[in-house]
């Protein structure tokens, strides 16, 4: 009798840790969900100071360029190349640019600074689905960019189009284009930060994920452009920062770089390589 009682002491917690492969891991994912991985990231991005600065010289570029053009515009008189009100919106969010090469980088280092420590293996144990982890730091840095990019076009926009009043040009909010291409700008500069992030994701070093990210960025138009005939010209309005340019422009010449059409081309490129990020990230080792 006593022998029998044993036995099944000693069978009971084999049978219990040997249920179906990946119950515990499961019910840990069940736990789970993108919300709770965003808060994670948030307390993640906050925490490094590096990141943090990085984040702000990027929004501070948009802030203070812009006017300062805009300043010198309007004290060069009648020599100003700025003459109307879109090339004076322009000039306001002239600091785009440097923030968009900022920004990019700022994603490459928040997905590559996990892997330099093997800190990414921690981040996989405690979230078992990897895409999560892909799309929580998207959400995240979106989500920073969006409030503090808002507050930065909002300045620039408004200090500059105060300058330009006094000589005549309307580049403030009652402008045509002022509004939309203010919002393109926002997310505009969220893209560029995102699309660094799968820069990160696919090659899993700074360097090189920098490197990728400037070749999409400034390498890959022009390039393709080289190409004979239509081609080149269909093939350089189709490149990401292409759409994007053509997202925040204020006028086009052909169909595919209308704003609608690169809002959509800009947005589908965001969509498509986050889940190519996602799949390559979950197939293969940390």
């Amino acid at each position: 009798m006593t022998t029998a009682h044993t036995s099944t002491a000693s069978v009971t917690p084999t049978t219990t840790s040997s249920a179906a492969p990946g119950t515990g891991d499961h019910r840990a994912g069940a736990a789970t969900t993108v919300r709770r991985t965003v808060n994670s990231e948030l307390v993640k991005l906050r925490s490094l100071r590096s990141h943090v600065w990085l984040l702000g010289v990027a929004i501070a570029f948009t802030m203070v360029l812009g006017p300062i053009q805009s300043l010198g515009q309007v004290l060069a008189g009648p020599s100003r190349t700025v003459k109307d009100g879109d090339a004076a919106l322009a000039e306001a969010l002239s600091g785009v640019t440097t923030s968009t090469l900022l920004l990019g980088v700022l994603g490459v280092l928040v997905v590559t600074g996990e892997y330099v420590p093997r800190a990414i293996r921690t981040t996989f144990m405690l979230v078992p689905r990897r895409p999560y982890v892909v799309v929580a730091k998207a959400v995240t840095l979106g989500l920073a960019i969006v409030v503090t990019g808002a507050v930065s076009v909002a300045i620039a926009v408004t200090a500059s189009s105060i300058m330009f009043d006094r000589v005549g040009i309307d580049a403030g909010w009652t402008s045509p284009d002022a509004l939309r291409v203010s919002l393109g700008m926002i997310w505009y500069l969220v893209g560029w930060a995102v699309l660094g992030q799968v820069a990160g994701w696919v090659t899993r070093s700074k360097l090189g994920g920098a490197a990728l990210l400037i070749v999409v960025m400034l390498v890959a138009a022009p390039l393709v452009s080289l190409m004979p005939g239509r081609v080149g010209e269909v093939l350089a309005a189709l490149m990401p920062s292409s759409a994007g340019g053509a997202m925040i422009s204020t006028s086009h010449a052909t169909a595919l770089a209308a704003p609608a059409a690169g809002f959509a081309l800009w947005t589908g490129y965001l969509v498509v390589l986050t889940a190519l990020a996602a799949w390559i990230v979950s197939h293969r080792d940390a």
